[in-house]
């Protein structure tokens, strides 16, 4: 049986709807939105990425770039073994650009650019040709399991060589395109809302989101370790039953009971039905642990696992909760260091995600 390594989240780099992308800065200053659908607070892109190739990229290419070039800076690792990235829609802007320009003129002297910049691995392509990586480069376009996949595949690279660095990274746009879509599929609320009320309404559907997060995982730590992430588990289309029975094996495979852990990141979207199955879950075993949420700041998208992932690695390196992620008032203990992610997507996809705190030995 292959040895299981240690993983070790070295770095990381993200952006999206609060100011995420300013390290200086956790969770401090929050913005609000009124019309369901929050988009990414950019930085200023000359700091990360060269002006004149700049001028060629979409919008979310430039966010994806920024957010891998941040990551790669705070993990002072200049050169990865590999690049793996998952999204669930891709770059949906870039395509129904493609498809209407298609259509408009009758498939002649179309513009390549925007069937290049479409394409679900667009982004794994330029990170590596940016930085001029020729190692492994993987790309999952799986939906609400994308960034669990590309975890998965990081860490069973690991367990071969745990010496490795790999540069893992999500990204999903607020297109407009998608949004009219899962209005239909009734996936987003036909009622606008402020953001930071998403958790007090009673009616189906979420707000849309969308970010692009990057993480620099491998088997060794290093000085700038942020976390370890211990153990990841998905479980597809449960019935009640084996939701729960999921979690129990989750937690004893670790060695752990529900007074282990000191926070859960819970990764309900707003929605009165999907809510109600991971509420249900984590009231069952966890009735006495701190509670924290996230969508209320990102929305809902396919990748936001990896929202999830930046803020427990982030709570456990600052050793820090904000307020506006709490569930309710609590105080804090004195020492944060265990944290469970407990995420679900359109309640088909529920994710499992163990974090613990790393200590710097001399």
């Amino acid at each position: 049986m292959e040895e299981k390594a240690t993983y070790f989240i070295n770095g990381v780099g993200i952006i999206t709807p609060q100011k995420t992308f300013d390290r200086e800065v956790f969770l401090s200053e929050i913005s609000q939105y009124d019309k369901n659908i929050l988009t990414c607070i950019a930085p200023d892109f000359k700091a990360y990425i060269n002006p004149i190739q700049m001028r060629r990229l979409s919008r979310m290419l430039r966010i994806g770039l920024s957010a891998a070039t941040i990551c790669l800076r705070n993990s002072k690792i200049t050169m990865p073994d590999g690049i793996i990235t998952a999204t669930g829609y891709g770059f949906l802007d870039e395509t129904a650009k493609f498809l209407k320009e298609l259509l408009e003129q009758g498939e002649k002297q179309l513009t390549p650019t925007y069937f290049m910049q479409g394409t679900s691995n667009a982004l794994a392509g330029l990170v590596a040709l940016t930085i001029k990586c020729m190692g492994y480069n993987n790309t999952y376009a799986s939906k609400g399991v994308g960034f669990e996949n590309a975890l998965t595949d990081t860490m069973m690279q690991l367990n071969e060589n745990a010496s490795l660095n790999f540069l893992i990274g999500a990204y999903d746009e607020a297109a407009e395109i998608q949004y009219n879509a899962s209005i239909r599929a009734s996936h987003f609320k036909t009622e606008f809302i402020n953001n930071l009320s998403l958790f007090d309404t009673n009616t189906k559907g979420s707000i849309q989101g969308e970010g692009s997060a990057f993480f620099m995982l491998s088997g060794k730590s290093s000085a700038s370790t942020l976390c370890i992430m211990s153990d990841m588990d998905v479980v597809y289309k449960p019935d009640g039953r084996e939701l729960q029975d999921a979690l129990d094996n989750f937690l004893a495979t670790n060695s752990l009971d529900a007074e282990h852990i000191d926070v859960i990141i819970n990764g309900v979207s707003g929605d009165v039905e999907h809510d109600a199955v991971t509420n249900t879950l984590i009231r069952s075993r966890f009735e006495n642990t701190a509670q924290t949420r996230f969508k209320h700041l990102c929305g809902e998208y396919t990748t936001a696992t990896s929202f999830a992932l930046w803020l427990g690695t982030s709570i456990l390196s600052r050793q820090q909760v904000p307020d506006i992620v709490k569930v309710q008032h609590w105080n804090q203990p004195d020492k944060l260091r265990t944290i469970l992610i407990v995420n679900q997507y359109m309640s088909k996809s529920f994710t499992f995600i163990l974090l613990k705190e790393f200590v710097q030995t001399q």
